[in-house]
């Protein structure tokens, strides 16, 4: 094997002339080397967003560092090879922009250079006469800058801010027991020192205590006010009653952004505590002290020039490479006094190499210091304080942003005010703890997001330290879905006894038990504090979360009676209404939404989504597009739009906006608001439309909800448990691919399948026209789909008679079913314009079906397909041939009705033997346990087959007197789909570990619930 580097390729006879060297042989041969490892690490920083931000350690890679000492060289190449596939992949991901965990600086690529030419360089900075010495010098000067400290304070790098804090402890013991401590030692004085800190302090202050001999006891740990700050009149009465007790006091230690919730201390008052006292006063400012450079933030930090001594790192907030502590004291002679020394091969000289004096060695413990300051130095010019300000602010307003998404889920609580770039917050549930600390887990073990945890008051907190200049809003808000992912499934997850027990009491039973325990709780704090914004937020949501949905409205309301542009209440109020079917009134509180918070992209997306739902595909555009004007990772915009340039006949962007919206995202579970064990249902969707409306008959106090987004599904996804699987995709010709990872999905799951994809499948319009063309009774229409060209090609009366199609015809765009994008065309003349008006590469031909009555009418039925059964739903009548049950003429007609009556109670007397016996064999060709049929009547009693599919909506009459003899019809096909859910979910009881009992306990909530949902 060849050896890059030379110290393999002596031999033996190696001499005086030739002494062995550890250069590489062949320098050529090494360059390239050393640039493909450069661009082996330019392009980790570059893709780090195609990374995992953490991966456990495999096995197999973890043996690889339990092997002896190298004896023999091997070959550069090798040894990179194994760190690009063993060490690389495997680090802590602090580069990543979704590391949370911890206060951990991102590096930069400056830094990484700049640590390459330091290690080069390979400069030792415990003195002498030497640049680099110089290099540290300025920076020192320049931090001296920053902090506004006179032009005598002295400073140093070191590892990091334990290690400054360490020198600020000894500097203050020396100064206040006098130098010659350094030589008799602490125990040969009686006296007994005293420091203080907020019980929030960093543990390094007490370590540095104990290094220093003055004993981790003298650490006296003061109490917090609400924000976390130390408390300066405990701290003051804690210096009255030690002195009174006989002990000296010496420190104060202020913390400039503590490590739990990066609190900042009141350092002015500090300040003015220790000049009365004749205290040393320490800032430990680890990663808040930087904060100085940011505008905004800077006037917190009112106080910090006026320390004794200030310990931070320039690797957290300052993104140099790790490590980049530094030490800064007032007094240089002080400071120097605490560590100098002269031993005679360290004399110093006025000339030559050994001049220079003071060496840096004379302000801390180490004499091997290597170029630390070089990478700040770089960090520095290169991009200058004002961007690094600007970063240290962009990290401060994501941590705004995560708080204000936490304050408006009902299921997310803050723990503590964020006063820097520390959010700490919790999931709520029962046994908190322990799954809150098993959310942070999975977050970790996912990759996609890593934050840590911590303990704030006795209780476990998420703890996202927003420290990365790499980190967006994108990561924001997967740090927030994925908790609520992991904590809803969580709470769904029964214990091993449990389960044996078979007990009904779950996680979700437990949390609507305890939102109803805490609801009066927080009903008597508002007694008390009536105006309390709060709690009148916090009421609201508790009760739409446990199902009281009315009152729930009315306490959003009294809420926005006291503060119009409350979001939380604005946005909750108008979904509420807008799942009520209240449309006008949500897009009312939509747009007052818009209009007091229009630079929140939410609000946006809720205007956005009603409006395509109410037919404004191009004003929902704009609210859409503006949202990512916004923000343009936010997902929801993306989802939008992905439907509505669908819709509009752009594909191309529309996938684009779709993998934006649903990539590495395809599992979500939605909010559980019952009181029984819910029945588990694996939804299955797609993200280009043709989805069953299954939100009313999915309700949420009976069925727990994951959503899986079928396009988007790997096989090495987890499937969280589950009863039943729901497949919601009920359009073959826009959703095959969507259908195709249905299969996929199914295939994974031993569970019960509603709509199995493979029967959807097979519903297209063209397959439906020819497998039911030879069913007894049925007439199908003749149905091809052709390109636009062909049907603009001066050939194209000739394609469409050699197809057997004659005028007049239909044209419909592939994936729509209600009246949009249909049109019917006369003649051939016609054509060309009828194709113009329509989106689409290609088109729909079908044959026109007459179904006019005697009267001159147009009649489409609609019966539902439930479990093998057929139910009436509607008769429309119309004067046009284009029918819709809401555009018809069934309003302003009492004969309609009453004809749309008959038909309801009397089925098979309106429809006649043939077309019963019709309806029934094409249920039971197409298999589905949930579908529709739209079908005309001929004069013969045959059912002209309009459409047979699983997207037929069974929507709820409006709450109109007129509507009420349908009320029925609709109620029975509800009864109908959740018997079937029952019996499916008691099919695989013994699996899933639901009983018989429960759910039927969950069919008569639904029960319960069906006369509001029907009125």
């Amino acid at each position: 094997m060849s050896q890059v580097l030379g110290a393999g390729s002596q031999s033996k006879d190696a001499t005086a002339d030739a002494p062995i060297t550890l250069d590489p042989s062949n320098w050529k041969r090494f360059r390239g080397q050393a640039h493909e490892m450069l661009d082996d690490m330019v392009d980790y920083l570059q893709n780090v967003r195609d990374r995992p931000v953490w991966q456990p350690i495999p096995t197999p890679a973890r043996t690889r560092f339990r092997g002896g000492v190298p004896v023999l060289p091997m070959d550069l190449g090798r040894v990179h090879e194994e760190f690009m596939k063993h060490v690389l992949p495997f680090a802590a991901g602090n580069v990543h922009p979704g590391f949370m965990g911890w206060v951990h600086g991102g590096g930069t690529p400056v830094g990484m250079l700049a640590e390459m030419l330091a290690a080069g360089l390979n400069a030792n900075l415990g003195g002498r006469d030497h640049a680099p010495v110089e290099v540290e010098r300025q920076v020192v000067s320049w931090v001296r800058e920053i902090f506004g400290f006179p032009e005598g304070a002295t400073g140093l790098f070191v590892t990091g801010t334990s290690m400054a804090n360490l020198i600020a402890v000894v500097v203050a013991r020396d100064s206040e027991l006098g130098f010659q401590v350094r030589r008799e030692g602490i125990a040969a004085n009686s006296t007994r020192l005293a420091a203080y800190g907020s019980s929030a302090v960093h543990g390094c202050i007490a370590k540095a205590m104990d290094i220093s001999g003055v004993g981790s006891d003298a650490l006296r740990k003061i109490a917090t006010d609400k924000r976390h700050r130390i408390d300066v009149e405990a701290l003051q009465q804690a210096i009255h009653n030690d002195r009174r007790d006989g002990f000296t006091p010496f420190l104060v230690v202020g913390s400039a952004g503590t490590v739990d919730t990066g609190a900042i201390d009141d350092l002015a008052a500090l300040a003015d505590l220790c000049q009365r006292e004749k205290l040393w006063f320490h800032v430990d400012g680890a990663y808040g002290a930087l904060a100085m450079l940011a505008p905004g933030i800077a006037p917190r930090l009112r106080g910090i020039e006026r320390a004794d001594s200030l310990a931070f790192d320039f690797h957290k907030w300052g993104h140099v490479p790790y490590d980049a502590g530094f030490i800064l004291v007032r007094d240089g002679q002080l400071h120097q006094q605490s560590f100098e020394s002269s031993p005679a091969y360290l004399k110093r000289e006025v000339r030559g190499l050994a001049a220079g004096a003071p060496w840096p060695c004379d302000f801390g413990p180490d004499l091997s210091r290597g170029f630390h300051a070089l990478k700040t130095w770089f960090r520095l010019k290169v991009h200058g304080i004002q961007t690094l300000g600007a970063v240290i602010s962009q990290t401060c307003e994501l941590a705004r942003y995560l708080e204000s998404l936490i304050a408006e889920s009902a299921e997310l609580e803050l723990l503590a005010p964020v006063e820097l770039n520390i959010v700490c917050f919790r999931y709520r549930t029962e046994d908190s703890d322990r799954i809150n600390a098993q959310i942070v887990v999975d977050l970790q073990e996912c990759g996609s997001v890593a934050p840590s945890t911590t303990s704030l008051n006795g209780r476990l907190a998420i703890r996202a330290a927003i420290v990365n200049h790499r980190t967006s809003r994108s990561e924001i808000q997967t740090l927030l879905t994925e908790t609520l992912v992991l904590g809803r499934a969580l709470q769904n997850e029964q214990s091993p006894r449990a389960r044996a027990l078979e007990m009904e009491e779950t996680p979700e039973v437990r949390q609507h038990a305890g939102m109803q325990v805490a609801l009066p709780h927080v009903e008597a704090r508002l007694a008390v504090e009536p105006e309390s914004i709060t709690l009148m937020f916090q009421r609201a949501c508790f009760l739409e979360q446990t199902g009281r949905l009315r009152e729930a409205c009315d306490a959003y309301r009294d809420l926005l009676d006291h503060e119009p542009s409350h979001l939380g209440a604005l946005n909750s109020l108008g979904n509420l209404l807008l799942k009520a079917r209240e449309v006008s009134a949500a897009q009312h509180l939509y747009e007052l939404a818009v209009g007091y918070h229009p630079d929140r992209p939410s609000c946006r997306a809720n205007l956005g989504n009603l409006l395509f739902k109410n037919g404004k595909p191009e004003a929902a555009r704009e609210q859409f597009e503006r949202a990512l004007r916004i923000d343009g990772n936010y997902r929801p915009a993306h989802a939008g739009l992905c439907f509505i340039l669908d819709q509009l006949g752009d594909p191309e962007r529309a996938t684009w906006h779709r993998n934006k919206a649903f990539q590495n995202r395809c599992v979500v579970i939605t909010p559980y608001r019952g009181e029984q064990k819910p029945i588990t249902v694996l939804e299955l969707i797609s993200t280009t439309g043709g989805n069953i409306r299954t939100d009313d008959f999915l309700s949420d106090r009976a069925f727990q909800r994951i959503l899986v987004t079928t396009e988007f599904y790997d096989s090495k996804t987890v499937l969280p448990p589950h009863q039943l699987v729901v497949n919601a995709i009920g359009e073959a010709d826009g959703a095959a691919a969507a259908l195709s990872g249905a299969l996929s999905v199914v295939a994974h799951t031993n569970a019960p399948v509603i709509n199995h994809p493979e029967f959807v499948l097979a519903t297209g319009r063209c397959e439906i026209a020819q497998r039911l063309s030879d069913v007894p009774g049925v007439v199908t229409a003749r149905t091809r789909i052709l390109s636009r060209e062909q049907l603009l090609a001066p050939q194209a009366a000739a394609t469409l008679a050699r197809l057997g199609f004659r005028f007049p015809l239909l044209l419909r765009t592939p994936g729509f079913h209600g009246g949009e994008n249909f049109i019917r065309v006369e003649t051939l003349e016609e054509l060309p314009a009828a194709v113009s008006e329509l989106p689409g590469a290609d088109l729909f031909v079908i044959q026109y079906l007459d179904a006019r009555g005697a009267d001159g009418k147009s009649r489409k039925y609609r019966v539902m397909m439930i479990d093998g059964q057929i139910y009436p739903l509607h008769v429309a009548i119309s004067g046009d041939w284009k029918i819709h049950y809401f555009s018809a003429d069934m309003a302003d007609f009492p004969e309609h009705r009453a004809e749309d009556a008959d038909f309801l109670t009397d089925i098979r007397g309106v429809l006649g033997e043939c077309a019963m016996a019709a309806l029934q064999q094409i249920q039971k060709t197409l298999r589905l346990d949930y579908g529709g049929i739209d079908f005309g009547l001929s004069e013969k009693g045959e059912v002209l087959l309009f459409e047979a599919n699983a997207t037929m909506a069974v929507l709820v009459p409006e709450k109109d007197p007129r509507w009420d003899y349908r009320r029925p019809a609709v109620e029975k096909i509800y009864r109908a789909l959740w018997t079937m859910l029952k019996r499916k979910a008691t099919d695989c009881r013994t699996a899933s570990g639901i009983s018989i009992q429960s759910a039927k306990n969950n069919l008569e909530i639904e029960t319960e619930t069906l006369a509001s949902i029907t009125t």
